[in-house]
């Protein structure tokens, strides 16, 4: 038997077997406004303050400072997560290669230190910026791939792209991933934005193949029910971050 691991995502649950495989590597992938960051925060907030799970998350698309303040908004304390050593907040910003070797020792550092559960990478498209192409990419993905199964932690690899876009990541990116999630958003024909997740690949886990709608709410993301009615945008506030 796999030993699982919460999301902290209600409505999910019964999604993928009670929780993701511990010690798998997710991709998390979606167009801006979708609430990948939102996904990934409850990830490590609910290791850390459920299950006193260590957690490390890195920003690379926006400040800690942003990052800590938003979720406050949720009712997410990270300030005091960090200084009770639960989880740590890596503030990194990748504009060359030796940025990203930089960045990586310092994950890596992180990691051990901490003796890290879970890790968030947000976002693995911001980390390939600094590398001068797709050679140097997948070679550092491969590295990473390599330390995130030598410590074994709980992996959440965010992933940016366009909207209205099908494709999501690279080759790369989809062979090291145990699984893969995918959140997406459109306005239908009555011009209500409706928001999506699909789950196209949980190794191990008997996972959900429908497309599932979700929310985001003043208590982050939550999947609706099969029966339940959508909520017009206004009635979802604070407003998500990527």
């Amino acid at each position: 038997m796999l030993k699982r691991g919460s999301t902290g995502i209600p409505g999910m649950v019964a999604q993928i077997e009670g929780g993701v495989p511990k010690g798998s590597i997710l991709v998390l992938c979606g167009c801006p406004g979708s609430g990948k960051t939102l996904f990934a925060a409850k990830f490590i907030y609910e290791g850390a303050t459920r299950f006193k799970e260590h957690g490390v998350y890195v920003c690379l698309t926006e400040s800690r400072d942003v990052f800590v303040d938003t979720m406050r908004l949720y009712g997410w304390d990270f300030e005091e997560l960090t200084n009770r050593r639960l989880v740590e907040i890596l503030d990194l910003s990748i504009e060359t290669e030796l940025d990203a070797q930089s960045a990586l020792n310092r994950i890596v550092d992180a990691i051990n230190r901490l003796k890290a559960d879970r890790l968030v990478l947000d976002s693995v498209t911001a980390l390939g910026l600094g590398l001068r192409d797709e050679l140097s990419r997948r070679h550092f993905l491969r590295l990473l791939y390599r330390v995130l199964r030598k410590f074994g932690c709980t992996a959440l690899l965010i992933v940016e792209v366009p909207s209205n876009y099908s494709a999501f990541g690279s080759r790369m990116e989809e062979f090291i991933a145990d699984g893969i999630i995918h959140l997406t958003h459109y306005y239908d024909e009555k011009g209500v934005l409706r928001r999506m997740l699909r789950i196209f690949k949980m190794r191990g886990t008997n996972h959900g193949c429908r497309t599932y709608e979700y929310r985001i709410t003043e208590k982050g993301i939550e999947i609706l029910g099969l029966e339940a009615k959508l909520r017009r945008p206004a009635e979802t506030r604070p407003e998500e971050i990527n």
